[in-house]
Formats: C-alpha cells, structure tokens, sequence
C-alpha cells in the first residue's frame, strides 16, 4: 500500500535545483488507519457529530505523525468541506497540539457552515414510503 509522505519545515527555494536527502527511521506503532478513527472519534467527541475523518498522510517533522484530513459534513449534502487536520504521533497514538486544533477546526467550520444550503424537507411523501 502506498502512503503519500509530506516533509514538513523544509526549506526549498523559489527557483532553481535543490537536493533533499531523507535519511530517518521512524517506528510506526500506530497505523494510518489506527490514527484515522482515533482522529474521527476525537473530532465527534470534541467538535461536532457531523465531522468525520479522511485518508493520512505520514508527515515528517520534529516528530513523525499521520496528518488526517478533518471534513465537515451535512446530512442532506454529504461533504462541506475540509475544516483542518489532526496530527497523531505515529509512536503514541497522541493527538499532537489538540487544543490550537480544536479552535482552528471550529473556526473554520463557521466559514465552511456559511455557505451550506439550509435543509428543505420534502413537501409530499411517496406513498410507496407510506405503510
């Protein structure tokens, strides 16, 4: 399986050639999927029942950890939009700077919630509906 790698606080100039070796060895003890629910349940418990969580990607930074993409969701639309990500410590399972997540998510989803059609509930019933 392929995991998209993402090299976090690097420095690349604006033009020209670069070289970038990547010499690291990091354990991974908690898996892509792993982080994925421990995110959305975290997302559920502490933002909203309408979020859920996405593929990660392995972020390598100070610490390594998987970067799971936040979504916003509508029951009568499906996916809003991407409100933000978590970081979870590919060692411990830890969510990493939950906090400035959590406000930077809820910030966000404000925006994203402005641009949501408001729900319409259907006028008539199908009567094949009906029992």
């Amino acid at each position: 399986m392929g995991i998209p790698i993402l090299l976090d606080q690097y420095a690349v100039p604006n033009r020209g050639t670069f070289e970038l070796k990547v010499n690291r060895s990091v354990e991974i003890r908690v898996t892509a999927e792993e982080a994925r629910r421990m995110a959305k349940r975290w997302l559920v418990d502490e933002i909203s029942y309408m979020m859920t969580a996405t593929e990660p990607t392995l972020v390598l930074s100070k610490r390594a950890a998987w970067r799971v993409p936040a979504i916003l969701t509508a029951s009568h639309v499906g996916h809003v939009g991407a409100a933000g990500y978590v970081d979870v410590d590919v060692e411990t399972g830890e969510l990493q700077n939950a906090a400035e997540c959590q406000q930077a998510i809820l910030a966000e989803c404000q925006e994203l919630a402005k641009r949501v059609p408001p729900y319409t509930p259907r006028a008539d019933m199908p009567d094949d509906w009906l029992a």
